[in-house]
């Protein structure tokens, strides 16, 4: 069974609400259990004041502590009235209305008390004095053992008795470890279970409810980018998204509508693409059927000027198709780059030198006098920097008027040299400016390929750039043509 993201997010999220509010009541309960008994423990602890003044008052009445050794009944008495005030502050039967008489009895004449006896305790009040009682020990100077449980250790915190200055004893009670009277563990059940009510009837629906909205939440951006993924593979391109929220699903959505238009924008090129290189192709092969079947049809004879044109037709037929190569090569980042520490300058002079002959052939002067001088050394690609130059050589020759001029001059920056080519007119419009680098575009559509290639020159030389960390751009030239700028990096 395969479950999907948003099962899989309820799933975690309730789980980790549950495991919160579970553990959030272990440890309440646990808290109030101690909290609890440490409360009692302390109202206990107060309950030894009033105790302490009763055995002061017994100890200088008496002298000393034998006669509370060998009295048990008195012991318990003096307890039990101690403990009473503490546990029935509003009664009159405290120490001040029955221990006066019994305190001022000579040793040995201890008898119960006469008038009123005091109410009896209610059930849950009567074990707690019980315990109370048996968990105090009194102890003298030396810290012997005079009264409590000698089956039990010393207790920790001792109360000093003192007399006149003078150290007569020790009182101490054994704190509580766990829950004995059945109303103090009543009470504290009562209270578990009203925060096991709480968790199971508020907390886990709550949890699941705010699992199943923040899984929906989360969940349909999730099933909105499959379906516009599909719809991608499907071939619709034109497929956008809304993004939902700046988020990391919100950026998501951006980054499939930017993958997307890209998809489009490729799609577009691609058609494009093929529709201008049957186009390119067309025009020579028609030319080629034609002359062949004006050869078959014996309207031409097979004489030079035939065949001449024939090979004409061939080359141009094969510049065009190593063109396409070298540009798809160089689209794909296939074209190889050996790039090592050269002079730019050396590069661009011998360039020229190899092209001299078609310069003068198309009354093309160069202006050289703005070239630096000194070597300008960058890490290029001396084979690929010389087929840039000879394009953009190239380019002028082809879009020139004849006579023509071509101004070839540098500029140098921090880090940066600008090498600039600009040829007189004609011109070029300001709106085909952006759009010389693009594969197979040219200014006019309509020029045959007597006066202009294919436009795949200008394409391959900002591949060229690109790959060697520069720029290549295009602007109107002070001599009435077009000025192209290539900018490329020093070695540092």
């Amino acid at each position: 069974m395969i479950l999907s993201i948003r099962t899989k997010l309820f799933i975690a999220i309730f789980l980790a609400c549950l495991l919160i509010a579970g553990g959030l009541a272990g440890i309440l309960q646990y808290s109030l259990k101690r909290n609890f008994l440490d409360y009692l423990n302390e109202q206990e602890s107060r309950s030894l004041l009033q105790l302490e003044a009763r055995l002061v008052e017994v100890y200088e009445s008496r002298g000393d502590w034998t006669e509370l050794e060998r009295n048990s009944r008195l012991w318990t008495f003096i307890l039990d009235s101690a403990v009473r005030s503490s546990f029935f502050p509003a009664n009159g039967d405290d120490a001040e209305g029955a221990d006066p008489q019994l305190l001022a009895s000579p040793p040995g004449s201890y008898r119960e008390p006469s008038g009123r006896p005091p109410p009896p305790p209610r059930s849950h009040i009567a074990q707690r004095m019980e315990r109370f009682i048996s968990r105090i020990v009194l102890l003298d100077a030396q810290r012997a053992i005079v009264k409590g449980n000698i089956r039990l250790d010393v207790p920790q915190d001792l109360h000093e008795l003192k007399s006149k200055g003078k150290t007569i004893g020790y009182l101490g009670m054994h704190r509580r470890q766990r829950l004995t009277e059945k109303v103090d563990v009543d009470f504290a059940d009562r209270l578990q279970r009203t925060l096991w009510m709480v968790v199971l009837l508020l907390a886990l629906p709550m949890a699941g409810l705010l699992s199943f909205l923040l899984a929906r939440h989360l969940g349909r951006p999730i099933q909105a980018l499959r379906r516009g993924t599909r719809q991608l593979t499907d071939g619709n391109y034109a497929s956008r998204m809304q993004p939902a929220g700046r988020d990391e699903l919100g950026l998501l959505t951006c980054d499939f509508n930017q993958l997307a238009e890209r998809l489009q924008q490729n799609e577009a090129s691609r058609k494009q693409w093929i529709a201008d290189i049957a186009h390119e192709l067309r025009t020579p092969l028609a030319i080629l059927r034609g002359e062949i079947e004006a050869l078959q049809d014996g309207i031409n004879q097979p004489d030079a000027s035939t065949l001449a044109s024939l090979h004409q037709e061939v080359s141009h037929l094969q510049r065009l198709v190593s063109d396409l190569y070298d540009l798809s090569m160089s689209d794909s980042g296939a074209l190889s780059y050996r790039k090592e520490s050269l002079d730019l300058i050396a590069v661009l002079q011998e360039t020229l030198a190899l092209h001299s002959t078609s310069l003068d052939e198309q009354q093309l002067s160069v202006d050289v006098k703005g070239l630096n001088q000194q070597p300008v050394l960058i890490q290029g690609d001396s084979q690929r920097l010389q087929q840039l130059f000879k394009n953009l050589l190239e380019n002028s020759l082809r879009y020139t008027d004849k006579p023509g001029q071509l101004h070839i001059s540098t500029q140098l920056k921090a880090g940066w040299v600008d090498i600039l080519f600009e040829d007189s007119s004609p011109g070029v419009p300001e709106d085909a400016l952006p759009r010389l680098f693009e594969r197979l575009y040219r200014v006019e559509s309509s020029r045959n390929r007597a006066t202009g290639g294919a436009g795949i020159g200008l394409s391959i030389c900002r591949n060229i750039v690109e790959a060697h960390g520069g720029s290549i751009s295009a602007a109107h030239s002070a001599l009435g043509g077009l000025e192209i700028r290539v900018h490329l990096p020093l070695q540092s």
